[in-house]
């Protein structure tokens, strides 16, 4: 009977040693889980040194002669290096409120790489496939708007290789007249443009050249992109892209305003403008339904959210194969003497491709809008550096003025083109 005793006395004994290192067990698995979150949210800062010359070139930029806008901000990221942000000039003129590093704006075509990460995870759902023809994706009464439509293929609008002319040719001056008015027109900066109307714009001019056969930068391609992806899902093209991408990535300062709304949430920088009368408040000037899925006034994010973005869609992190992502960096070659940059050599399924000179490449995309607001994006796949930023004017080349300055401070050897 002691014998039996002794033993049951061991057993109990033994399990509560189990029962101990299991509980240490789990508890160091929190306490290490813990320590990686940390360690992810603290950032690594750049070199002091360097963070005060890429500030000295961004306030150098504003104040130049030869730019024109009030402010500027630029987020710097690399695993080596360090991130950094900065903020230079003014984001709101009139009451001269400084330019915030966490400032929100208005994103432009910038909106475009995000539709189409939405389309390729449409194509791995089996919902869409690249080489479906417009009839197959889209109703007749958009698809009979446009000659050869059925030639053209998801993949043609992705990469701008459909012929479809741009909307904004004939819309553009249309939508500023709406806004500001004119002689004996009320002003009317709160309409709701529609993307029926975007596209009687676009079915007023001839053909750019036939399906696949040259290749032209065209908003029409990425409106007809965001109805096709309300087709296959039944929601609104906003909808999927806060479910897909905004809530994916936790993008925190990232929104979608709703096609009647004028403002922008939160800290944002004023966007401003000139149409011919000098320089103007641009910010609440037209609705978020100025360009729907193309960009124009749709996304309103800053810097960092733009650099988690570019950066998770590179690394395969919105996609379940990795040949969806090789699809999206299949480059087609812009045409000789293209018009939005000289930096700028192909186009991908969404994504620009950059040659900044001295061998280095850049990954991204670009926007402006008439709003007031250029921004840019760009991961350079060597160096490992993700560059992005904005200013409050509508000049598009701002961001390939700044992007050669920051690389001549990071990238020992590299000369400015």
């Amino acid at each position: 009977m002691v014998n039996k005793l002794i033993g049951r006395g061991d057993i109990v004994k033994e399990r509560r040693v189990k029962a101990y290192r299991w509980v240490s067990l789990v508890l160091a698995i929190v306490l290490l889980a813990s320590a990686v979150m940390a360690c992810g949210t603290h950032k690594k800062e750049l070199d002091k040194d360097l963070a005060g010359q890429l500030q000295e070139m961004l306030e150098a930029a504003v104040a130049s002669p030869d730019t024109n806008y009030p402010g500027a901000v630029l987020y710097v990221s690399s695993p080596e290096l360090g991130t950094w942000t900065g903020a230079a000039g003014l984001g709101e003129i009139t009451t001269d409120t400084a330019m915030k590093p966490n400032d929100r704006f208005r994103a432009g075509s910038l909106t475009k790489p995000f539709i189409s990460v939405i389309i390729l995870q449409l194509v791995e759902e089996g919902r869409l496939a690249l080489d479906d023809t417009l009839p197959e994706v889209l109703p007749e009464s958009v698809t009979g708007k446009f000659p050869n439509s059925d030639q053209m293929t998801i993949r043609m609008l992705l990469n701008h290789t459909a012929g479809l002319p741009d909307f904004m040719t004939l819309a553009g001056p249309v939508i500023i007249a709406t806004a500001l008015g004119g002689p004996g027109v009320e002003p009317n900066p709160g309409k709701v443009w529609t993307e029926e109307e975007f596209l009687d714009f676009a079915a007023a001019q001839e053909p750019w050249f036939a399906p696949g056969k040259g290749q032209g930068y065209s908003n029409t391609d990425y409106l007809l992109l965001g109805m096709i992806i309300e087709k296959a899902t039944g929601r609104p093209w906003r909808e999927e892209f806060r479910d897909r991408i905004i809530e994916k990535l936790d993008l925190k300062n990232t929104v979608l305003p709703e096609p009647n709304d004028r403002t922008i949430p939160g800290d944002h920088a004023h966007g401003y403008a000139d149409f011919g009368g000098g320089l103007m408040d641009a910010t609440e000037a037209v609705t978020a339904s100025v360009v729907g899925a193309a960009g124009g006034q749709s996304l309103v994010t800053t810097p960092e959210d733009l650099a988690r973005f570019i950066d998770a869609a590179l690394a395969g992190e919105l996609f379940q194969r990795h040949e969806t992502l090789d699809e999206m960096l299949t480059w087609v070659d812009w045409p000789d003497g293209n018009p939005l940059s000289p930096y700028l050599f192909s186009y991908g399924l969404g994504l620009m491709k950059a040659d900044f000179g001295s061998g280095i490449e850049g990954v991204g995309h670009s926007g402006d809008t008439d709003g007031g607001y250029s921004v840019f994006v760009f991961h350079l796949p060597d160096q490992q550096i993700t560059i992005s930023g904005a200013v409050n004017f509508n000049d598009y080349q701002a961001g390939f003025l700044i992007i050669p300055r920051v690389l001549e401070i990071l990238v020992p050897g590299y000369t400015a083109p």
